[in-house]
């Protein structure tokens, strides 16, 4: 295939199940709670209602029966995949953004009825959908031409969307296994013994407590 011809590339499908995606939107900071209650019935969002939210006592047990649909439609995944690779390519073992199903996090996010989740929802759609053009069926060229414009606009809604899918797709990534490997995080693993702390801090701490006279 030409640099000139266009390019679809394979098709988004589908990672992260329901119960998955919304333990994920947890840790990376939905605020669930202070949205309970909200009932949102609201425009039609990539062919789906928004209904309303779980309410004060939520039910996990059977995700796919969440009160709200995901919402955003095949190409605005796609270009999602497209973005958050660019943001978080394969790297060397670590593997890419979209890999890990993170459009599907991005979907699930921006359906969610809640206020966080309600003021995302126009500027990752609009900038998803602007996008979208620029990138799909596009040579590769073009489409790294469009991708390194998106990081350099100057405009104020392209920057927010910029800037707010960004924080997205990173924030979503670091939390993933993936992710904590891939920054070298050892956390939660128990420790057979604790040697306490090195010669070395001792000394720093004992310097700082002479310093403070203490």
């Amino acid at each position: 295939m030409s640099a000139n011809s266009p390019e679809t590339g394979p098709e988004y499908v589908s990672k992260v199940d329901r119960r998955s995606a919304l333990a994920w939107i947890g840790v990376v900071g939905a605020a669930v709670a202070g949205g309970a209650g909200v009932v949102v019935y609201g425009p039609q969002m990539g062919g789906q209602k928004v209904t309303r939210g779980y309410g004060t006592d939520p039910k996990l047990v059977k995700p796919e029966k969440a009160p709200w649909s995901r919402i955003m439609i095949p190409a605005q995944l796609q270009t999602a995949a497209i973005l958050a690779d660019f943001i978080l390519p394969a790297s060397g073992a670590a593997p890419s953004a979209s890999a890990l199903g993170v459009p599907d996090f991005v979907d699930e996010w921006v359906s969610a009825p809640y206020p966080d989740q309600l003021k995302d929802r126009p500027i990752v759609l609009t900038g998803l959908n602007t996008l979208a053009p620029k990138v799909l069926k596009t040579s590769a060229a073009d489409r790294a031409k469009a991708l390194d414009a998106l990081r350099h606009s100057t405009d104020p809604a392209t920057q927010k969307f910029w800037k707010r899918f960004r924080r997205l797709t990173i924030g979503a990534y670091y939390t993933t296994p993936e992710g904590f490997k891939d920054v070298g995080y050892i956390g939660n693993v128990p420790r057979g013994s604790d040697p306490g702390p090195s010669p070395e801090v001792k000394s720093a701490v004992e310097a700082q407590l002479k310093t403070l006279n203490l």
